[in-house]
């Protein structure tokens, strides 16, 4: 559609700009037929939602232990800012290399020490790995297969 000038009008100008962009987001979905796709930014073609996933996962996480032995999962926020992916890679990071391990535990420690409320009274902090059977922990069933501790800090005067 245009004017008597020639110049495009407003809706034949949306309808264009509308096909264009339906285009370039439905455009990678092709990747998804293809022996290696290429994923890309800002134009996905969702890998994260069409691959096959295992039966189990690994998550490396903080687990937190009050006097009592109960044990308390911490939140990634405990163990730095930012998004939960970001800080997820850095614990990870955390557990792999030499002496990280308690070094996070024991800033996480003091972290929550600082912070008071309801963490306060924790007397251990723990770097852990668990294998997780995704069937089962979405059931309800949230117990792992096994778990790895990497590191533990404990309070003063806590036993070992």
């Amino acid at each position: 559609m245009s004017d008597a000038a020639g110049a495009p009008t407003g809706k034949g100008f949306a309808s264009a700009l509308s096909l264009a962009l339906i285009g370039a987001v439905l455009l990678p979905i092709a990747e998804n037929w293809r022996r290696k796709p290429k994923d890309s930014f800002p134009l996905s073609y969702y890998p994260m939602f069409c691959k096959r996933r295992g039966e189990c996962e690994r998550v490396t996480y903080l687990v937190g232990i009050d006097a009592r032995g109960g044990r308390h999962l911490l939140s990634y926020h405990c163990a730095g800012s930012g998004g939960l992916n970001q800080v997820r890679r850095q614990i990870r990071r955390f557990a792999r290399r030499d002496g990280a391990a308690e070094e996070l535990c024991a800033s996480v420690a003091t972290r929550l020490a600082r912070r008071g409320g309801r963490h306060a009274d924790l007397v251990a902090i723990q770097l852990v790995t668990g294998k997780y059977r995704l069937d089962d922990f979405f059931a309800g069933r949230q117990e792992p297969e096994w778990e790895r501790v990497h590191a533990t800090w404990r309070a003063r005067g806590v036993g070992r």
